[in-house]
C-alpha cells in the first residue's frame, strides 16, 4: 500500500510542477490543458490510504517507508507553490479584464452611426431655437 501511495504523491507532484512551470510562463492555454490530469490525479491523491504497522520484532524500524514522509513533504511544498502562482495568475488576469472594461466608452457615449453606417449629427434637445418672421 506504501508503494502506490509513493507512486501517486510522485505523479501528483510531477504534474503540479509541470502547471506551476507553465504557470510561471504564464501559459494559460496549457494551464487549462492539464485541467483534467489534474483533476483525476487529485482524486487519486484523495482516495489514497496509508496504513503503517510496527513490526513487534523490530520497534525502533518506520513504520512506513522513510521516502513516504519526505514525498508528502515535498508534494505540500509544490502545492503551497501552486496556490500561490494560481493566486498571482488570477489577479493577473483580474487585472487585464478591469483594462480591457475600462477602456470601453460608458453606455452614456453613444457613436452616432446608424445601422448602416452612415454618420449622423447628434441631436441636442436642450433648447429651442424660434425664427421671427417678419
Amino acid at each position: 500500500m506504501t508503494d502506490q501511495a509513493l507512486a501517486v504523491i510522485k505523479k501528483a507532484n510531477a504534474l503540479l510542477e509541470e502547471e506551476n512551470s507553465f504557470l510561471k510562463e504564464g501559459n494559460v492555454p496549457a494551464v487549462i490543458a492539464l485541467l483534467k490530469r489534474k483533476e483525476a490525479v487529485l482524486a487519486q491523491l484523495n482516495s489514497v490510504t496509508v496504513e503503517c504497522r510496527r513490526v513487534a520484532e523490530e520497534p525502533e524500524k518506520p513504520c512506513c517507508s522513510e521516502e513516504l514522509p519526505l514525498a508528502a513533504e515535498k508534494l505540500n511544498l509544490t502545492i503551497e507553490n501552486n496556490r500561490t502562482l494560481l493566486q498571482q495568475a488570477m489577479i493577473a488576469q483580474r487585472h487585464i479584464v478591469q483594462l480591457l472594461t475600462a477602456s470601453l466608452s460608458p453606455p452614456g457615449d453613444k457613436t452616432h452611426y446608424g445601422k448602416n453606417g452612415s454618420y449622423s449629427t447628434p441631436r441636442s434637445s436642450s433648447g429651442n431655437a424660434y425664427r421671427k418672421n417678419i
